[in-house]
């Protein structure tokens, strides 16, 4: 897992490890299919702060008429990337106190970025503070520690980072299902729904994707993640809306 070769359709940019995922279980699927649900009562376009944008992969799954993207993003090299695909991109460190120059948007998106920062909850409360409405709809996604993979690896006395994945060497923070929760609730959010993603196998070998033989397999996973979340999620994804 933390060490799978991440091939199949993902789509990798430059020497960064984060990459697209395609498949309908996966994290960039979810979280654009959550931001097609809230978009529909909203005005067009609609405007979404995806907060750690990366190389700006949200608008591969939504229609640009319909949503503008506004991406922030610390790698230079991704900024570049992101800039071609996003209305406006902003370089910044997360790090530090952002100030941008932004307009409320209608709903923020911080996707796979908090567990890389020293101190989340602080950069999580300040960003919604300054750019967030009461109501305005806010998506997380956090890997989770307690996987039943890296509990069996404790077992074994085994806490070994990798390039990628839950063990990520740039993970600073690690996430429960709990302490996920806590951390979306001390920051003014109102917890509504969580979903969650399994293990990306197609990642692993193509022979798990959509169409594909063993594509039941993740299926099934993709089942038992969200049953047992604390347990069998690779991810959650939390959807809430702030309420300072």
């Amino acid at each position: 897992m933390g060490g799978m070769s991440e091939r199949m359709t993902a789509t990798m940019t430059g020497d960064s490890p984060y990459l697209l995922k395609k498949d309908r279980f996966s994290s960039h699927a979810q979280i654009t299919s959550q931001l097609r649900q809230v978009a529909r009562s909203q005005p067009q376009p609609f405007t979404v702060l995806d907060v750690g944008c990366a190389a700006g992969f949200l608008n591969e799954f939504l229609p640009t008429p319909d949503f503008r993207f506004v991406g922030v993003e610390r790698d230079p090299d991704l900024v570049a990337i992101a800039r071609q695909r996003y209305d406006t991109v902003f370089q910044a460190d997360l790090s530090q106190p952002l100030d941008l120059p932004l307009e409320p948007p209608h709903a923020i998106v911080l996707a796979d970025i908090l567990e890389h920062l020293p101190d989340p909850e602080t950069v999580l409360l300040d960003l919604l503070q300054r750019y967030a409405k009461p109501g305005t709809p806010v998506i997380i996604s956090l890997p989770n520690v307690a996987h039943l993979y890296v509990r069996l690896s404790l077992l074994l006395g085994k806490f070994d980072y990798s390039d990628r994945g839950i063990l990520d060497r740039t993970h600073l923070r690690f996430f429960t299902l709990k302490t996920a929760r806590q951390l979306c609730e001390t920051c003014g959010l109102r917890v509504q729904s969580v979903a969650t993603t399994p293990v990306p196998l197609p990642l692993v070998h193509p022979a798990f994707g959509e169409g594909q033989p063993l594509f039941p397999v993740h299926q099934l996973s993709a089942g038992l993640a969200s049953t047992c979340k604390g347990l069998l999620a690779f991810q959650f994804i939390f959807r809430g809306v702030y309420e300072p």
